[in-house]
């Protein structure tokens, strides 16, 4: 079976994309994974008097990002770094609807650490934004494409 020129550019533009959400969800977590070192562990904090114990109130620091916070980073990333690049794959690809391009890039790429919806959510944000951006020409094709989709 011979692939045509289109679908190699289609999914050329497919795999780019999709290893720009990898790349963003994972260099991330290799880079916050990084060893403390021992000047961390070193530190002391003073001990606070009976009479200041009364005051103190206990706050809690989020350790991890919640699925909102990795959906929002993937998208802006992604739209930061590759709308142009969306825009010139939605040119070259015209015949494709935009729910099959967003099945196959979905079918294709897991993201980690998002939900299924998250993930649709993720495809239809980084279509529009980028559109927005970079190619407002296809903001129709997409608004329609994700409202029928």
């Amino acid at each position: 079976m011979q692939i045509s020129k289109l679908e190699m550019r289609i999914l050329m533009g497919i795999a780019v994309v999709v290893i720009a959400i990898l790349a963003v969800v994972i260099v991330p977590r290799l880079v916050g994974s990084a060893p403390v070192t021992e000047s961390a562990i070193a530190q002391v904090a003073p001990i606070p008097t009976s009479s200041a114990l009364g005051t103190l109130t206990p706050t809690l620091t989020p350790t991890a990002q919640s699925e909102q916070q990795v959906l929002d980073s993937i998208v802006a990333s992604t739209v930061s770094v590759y709308s142009v690049l969306v825009c010139d794959s939605l040119t070259q690809y015209a015949a494709l609807s935009i729910p099959a391009i967003i099945s196959e890039v979905l079918a294709e790429y897991p993201t980690t650490g998002l939900s299924e919806k998250s993930r649709q959510i993720m495809a239809q944000r980084v279509l529009t934004e980028s559109t927005a951006k970079s190619c407002s020409d296809q903001s129709p094709r997409v608004a329609s494409g994700i409202a029928t989709g």
